[in-house]
C-alpha cells in the first residue's frame, strides 16, 4: 500500500490536476444511469467511465461539509474504493515532490576527466 501523504506542494497539487483532468479527457462512458423526474429534469445515479490506462471508475456524489462534490471510484478488481492520489498517482506525486537531482562529486570529476 502507498505511504500516506501529509501535504502536497502547491505546485504538484496543480499538476496532479492536470494529470486527472487529462486522464478524465479520455475517458470512455461505460454506464449510465439517468433518472427523467416528472417534471423533466434529468438526473444521474451513475456514470461509469474506463480510463485510457483500462481502469474504470465511477462518478458519484459525496456530501463535503454543507455542499456536494463528485468524488471517483475506481474498480481495484477486488471491489470498489475511493480513489486518491496516495494510492492511484502515486509515482506521479513521488516525482512531482523529489529533491532535484545533483550528480555525486566523483561523477563531476570522471566527467571532467
Amino acid at each position: 500500500m502507498a505511504k500516506l501523504v501529509n501535504s502536497i506542494p502547491e505546485a504538484a497539487q496543480e499538476e496532479l490536476e492536470t494529470y486527472l483532468n487529462e486522464d478524465l479527457r479520455g475517458a470512455v462512458v461505460t454506464v449510465t444511469a439517468p433518472i427523467v423526474d416528472e417534471d423533466g429534469r434529468i438526473y444521474f445515479d451513475e456514470i461509469a467511465l474506463r480510463l485510457e490506462n483500462r481502469r474504470e471508475v465511477v462518478i458519484r456524489a459525496e456530501m463535503r461539509g454543507k455542499w456536494p462534490m463528485l468524488v471517483l471510484e475506481v474498480n481495484t478488481g477486488r471491489g470498489w474504493r475511493n480513489m486518491s492520489v496516495a494510492e492511484d498517482y502515486a509515482e506521479e506525486l513521488e516525482d512531482l515532490t523529489a529533491a532535484p537531482w545533483h550528480p555525486e562529486p566523483d561523477t563531476l570529476e570522471e566527467a571532467r576527466l
